[in-house]
C-alpha cells in the first residue's frame, strides 16, 4: 500500500497505475477501484488528488454508457457518490428540470417503464417519437381536464419537443399534433404546411 507521501507525488492517472493497474473499462474494475481509493480518506491527502480521482473514475463511467445498462450507469454514479461524499463536496452540473421530462416520468408510471425510459432520464436526447407523442397526448389530456397554464421556458421546452417530432416528418404524428387544439392554443403556436412536405411553427 502507497504512504501518503508517496501518493501526493503521483497524478490521478499514476495513482490509479500504482493502486490497481487496470483500465476502468468494466463494471467490476471500477467497483473495485471506487473501494481502493478509500485510501484517499487518510488525514494528509492533498484534496486535488482526491477531487481528480473523483474526476476520473466519472468519467470512466461515462464512457461506458453505450456498452452497459443505464441503470448500471446510475448504480456506479451512487457508489462513487457514497465513497467520495464525506470527503469531497460532488462536483455537479446544476439540473435544469424540463419541464416535457417532467410530463414525460408521469405519462409512463411505474410499471410502465423500461430500458428505454432510463435511457431518456439520462440523455433526452434518446427520447423516440413515440415517447414524445405520448408524453404529447399526456400534456394535451391534462390541457383539457386541468386548464394547465405554462409559463414561457415551459412552454419552450414543449415546442422543441414538437419541433423534433415535425423534423421527422412523420405525418402521421404531425397530423396528430395539429388536432390537439387545446394545447396548441395554450402554446400559442399553429403547425403550418409550406406545401413542399415541410412543416414549421408560426
Amino acid at each position: 500500500m502507497l504512504s501518503i507521501e508517496e501518493i501526493k507525488d503521483l497524478d490521478e492517472k499514476e495513482l490509479l497505475e500504482k493502486l490497481y493497474g487496470k483500465k476502468l473499462d468494466t463494471k467490476n474494475n471500477i467497483l473495485e477501484y471506487i473501494e481502493i481509493s478509500n485510501i484517499l480518506k487518510q488525514d494528509g491527502i492533498q484534496k486535488e488528488i482526491i477531487e481528480n480521482t473523483y474526476d476520473l473514475i466519472n468519467e470512466s463511467i461515462d464512457k461506458m454508457k453505450s456498452k452497459v445498462k443505464p441503470n448500471t450507469i446510475m448504480f456506479l454514479q451512487n457508489k462513487l457518490k457514497d465513497q467520495f461524499r464525506k470527503v469531497i463536496i460532488i462536483k455537479q452540473e446544476p439540473k435544469i428540470d424540463n419541464t416535457f421530462i417532467k410530463f414525460f416520468k408521469r405519462a409512463y408510471p411505474e410499471g410502465k417503464r423500461n430500458r428505454s425510459f432510463t435511457y431518456v432520464l439520462i440523455d433526452n436526447s434518446k427520447i423516440s417519437s413515440e415517447q414524445i407523442w405520448t408524453t404529447l397526448t399526456y400534456i394535451n389530456r391534462e390541457c383539457i381536464k386541468q386548464h394547465l397554464y405554462l409559463l414561457s421556458d415551459e412552454k419552450k421546452d414543449i415546442i422543441d419537443m414538437m419541433q423534433k417530432l415535425i423534423n421527422k416528418r412523420d405525418i402521421k404524428y404531425i397530423n396528430q399534433m395539429k388536432s390537439m387544439d387545446k394545447l396548441l392554443r395554450i402554446l400559442n403556436v399553429k403547425i403550418i404546411d409550406d406545401n413542399n412536405g415541410w412543416f414549421y411553427f408560426n
